[in-house]
């Protein structure tokens, strides 16, 4: 025990200066100068408790100044994380209501010592509507293209695929859908599911629930194939046959790897569409688009050529007319 002195001896002076710096910020904290600062544009937000309501649009003016004091060091927090100004409404009773703003309603954030000195303008003016809870589809955007070796193998599952929108009834009365924030396909590597945000553009004073909705991305190697597919003439009513040249033509498929591969090609039809060779007369020719049918929606058919040249044979004399249909 008798060397416990000879223990706080030891660099006495190091631990002396510790002791001082310690007083040193302890005072500091204490006397910590009072700041006053303006914070400009501050959002106004209206919260109603009565169901049957709701704000018509943003309140006027939409921001507001504040002018608050207290400890430096909060004011500076503060001012880094925002602030915002929360109006309860308990019960409506008029459509336009002037309200004086309370300096209890500004969010501080439990900021010890700083308060409330000056609001600017001290009232607003809100608008009110009736309030409409409708269900409406979502709708979905897409932006780009899938990266290069990619291609869609199933097509996008949409989860929610509706949503409950609550607001004024004059302005949901004439949307019929509510849109996502876009799919950036580019951004697409693997299969996935991707989170999309409710686009609020012109849903003012509206709510949303849910706020968003996933998206299921399912994609695979991108493959090609080549097959050689005839052309049929779809001829309608009395007449003379038509020719076609070319009489078959070279179509390539390119899609995600399991769709082209299981493609069943006796499906896959190339015709020159009747209503092409309407009033086409004996001997006449004409050049006529090709449409392709029995390809799966997201199986592209790339013809080697999208037009060919169409004659219609001329009548022999003592010919009997068929029906080439």
């Amino acid at each position: 025990m008798a060397r416990l002195p000879n223990a706080f001896a030891r660099n006495w002076r190091l631990k002396l200066s510790a002791l001082g710096l310690s007083i040193f910020l302890w005072a500091l904290v204490q006397t910590e100068p009072l700041s006053q600062e303006t914070f400009s544009s501050v959002p106004v937000f209206v919260d109603i408790a009565d169901t049957a309501w709701t704000t018509a649009g943003a309140p006027d003016p939409p921001t507001v100044e504040l002018r608050l004091g207290g400890p430096a060091r909060e004011i500076i927090r503060l001012a880094r994380e925002g602030t915002s100004v929360l109006i309860p409404v308990t019960a409506v009773g008029s459509r336009d209501t002037i309200i004086a703003v309370q300096r209890d309603w500004v969010q501080l954030g439990q900021r010890p010592g700083v308060t409330v000195e000056t609001v600017s303008p001290a009232t607003l003016r809100v608008s009110f509507e009736r309030a409409v809870t409708k269900t409406m589809p979502l709708a979905m955007r897409i932006l780009g293209e899938l990266p290069a070796g990619l291609a869609l193998s199933n097509e996008l599952e949409l989860d929610p695929e509706s949503v409950a929108v609550r607001g004024p009834e004059s302005r949901l009365s004439g949307l019929d859908t509510i849109r996502l924030e876009p799919l950036d396909l580019g951004r697409v590597r693997d299969s996935d599911l991707f989170t999309l945000a409710v686009d609020t553009t012109g849903l003012a004073g509206a709510t949303v629930v849910p706020s968003s909705a996933m998206v299921g991305v399912r994609v695979e190697p991108l493959v090609e194939r080549d097959i050689e597919a005839s052309i049929h003439a779809d001829v309608r009513g009395p007449g003379p046959g038509v020719t076609v040249e070319p009489a078959s033509i070279r179509l390539r498929l390119s899609g995600a790897r399991t769709l082209v591969v299981a493609m069943d090609l006796s499906l896959v039809r190339v015709s020159v569409p009747a209503e092409s060779l309407v009033a086409m007369v004996p001997g006449e020719e004409r050049l006529v688009r090709l449409r392709i049918d029995g390809v799966p929606s997201l199986v592209t058919a790339l013809p080697a050529t999208e037009v060919v040249t169409v004659r219609r044979a001329v009548d022999q004399p003592g010919q009997v007319e068929q029906d080439p249909s």
